[in-house]
Formats: structure tokens, C-alpha cells, sequence
């Protein structure tokens, strides 16, 4: 047995989960991930121009993960824990690939980009969205959906793309998609204006 088995074995909700314990999970693993594009339309609808900017490197850092964890996914098969028999599959997931967690590589992606621009109006931003990708984790992991490893490689990509978010490159991006959508944001406002 693997480490990464043996660490779920501990973690893991099992055969005979307490009915709430499971709802609760399922509900978090499955609706809690919604509350990460909310977020970054409260700091656009409500924030300033950095603020703004903090929103478009987040969203941009987590195309970039989700992109790097599709090409993975792709091109190797990695069972998940109801596949391995390891555990009922509690959230009725489809048999693919399980590494990276696509959740999770989403989650963190955000939170490390919005920790790494700290957006003025909510400076601790960051602290939701880590706290969101760890609690959306450890509930797929409980529910039987994905190994501990699948969400370390997520956390992973996560933080290289909002890193590579940060590059002279992709800033001089972030800093142009910020005035393009300024400037469509306001558009309606011009016209009533004339």
C-alpha cells in the first residue's frame, strides 16, 4: 500500500458515515467551490482599479492551473479511491482521472493569486479562498472522490500559475484585460451620459 493510500484510509469517511457528517460533506465538496466566483465578482462590482486587477491575475492563474491539470489529466490515469475499492463513491463521480483535483487546483490558484496582489478593499480575501480550497478537499477526500496527493499536486499547480501570473508578461496582460474591462464595464454609462 502506498503513503498516499494509507493517509486516506485514515482520512476517509469509510463504509457507514453518520447521514449528516455525509450531507454536510457532499453539500461542501459539491456547492462550496461556487462561492470563489462570487468573489471575485464582489471585487469587481465594488472594488477599485487594483482591486480589479487582483480579480483578472486570480481568474487568469486559474486558467492557467485548470489548463496545466487538463493536459495532466489527459495524459495519465490516476484510479481514484472508489476505483481502487477503496472507498463507496459518495458523490457518484464519474471513473476518470483523479490527479490533479480539479477543485482544488482551482481553489488554491486563487487564493495564492489573490494573496500575492492582496487586493486593497479586502486585503484578507486570500484567507477565504484557502480556507474554501482546504474544507472542498478534505471533503472530496473524505467522500472518497480523490487521494491526499491529488490535491498536493492540485495546491501545486495552483501556486505556480499565480506565480507565472506575476511574471513581467503575464502582468503587462493582467494590467490591459483590467483597462479593457474598465472600459466595457463603463460602456453603458457613456452612452446614458450622451
Amino acid at each position: 500500500m502506498s503513503l498516499n493510500q494509507a493517509i486516506f484510509e485514515h482520512v476517509s469517511a469509510g463504509s457507514h458515515p453518520a447521514p449528516a457528517l455525509l450531507a454536510v460533506a457532499s453539500a461542501v465538496a459539491n456547492w462550496a467551490l461556487y462561492v470563489a466566483p462570487l468573489t471575485l465578482i464582489v471585487l469587481w462590482l465594488w472594488g477599485a482599479r487594483d482591486d480589479r486587477r487582483a480579480a483578472v491575475s486570480a481568474t487568469l492563474a486559474a486558467f492557467l492551473a485548470l489548463g496545466a491539470a487538463a493536459v495532466i489529466s489527459a495524459n495519465y490515469m490516476h484510479a481514484r479511491p472508489f476505483m481502487d475499492g477503496l472507498s463507496p463513491n459518495w458523490l457518484d463521480h464519474a471513473p476518470d482521472s483523479s490527479m490533479p483535483s480539479d477543485h482544488a487546483t482551482l481553489l488554491f490558484a486563487l487564493g495564492f493569486a489573490l494573496w500575492l496582489n492582496r487586493p486593497p478593499k479586502v486585503s484578507k480575501v486570500h484567507v477565504l479562498l484557502f480556507t474554501l480550497a482546504c474544507a472542498v478537499s478534505f471533503s472530496r477526500v473524505w467522500l472518497g472522490a480523490h487521494y491526499p496527493g491529488d490535491i498536493a499536486v492540485g495546491a501545486m499547480l495552483g501556486l505556480v500559475a499565480a506565480l507565472l501570473a506575476q511574471t513581467t508578461l503575464f502582468r503587462s496582460l493582467v494590467s490591459k484585460l483590467t483597462d479593457f474591462g474598465i472600459w466595457l464595464y463603463g460602456w453603458p454609462q457613456r452612452m446614458l451620459s450622451r
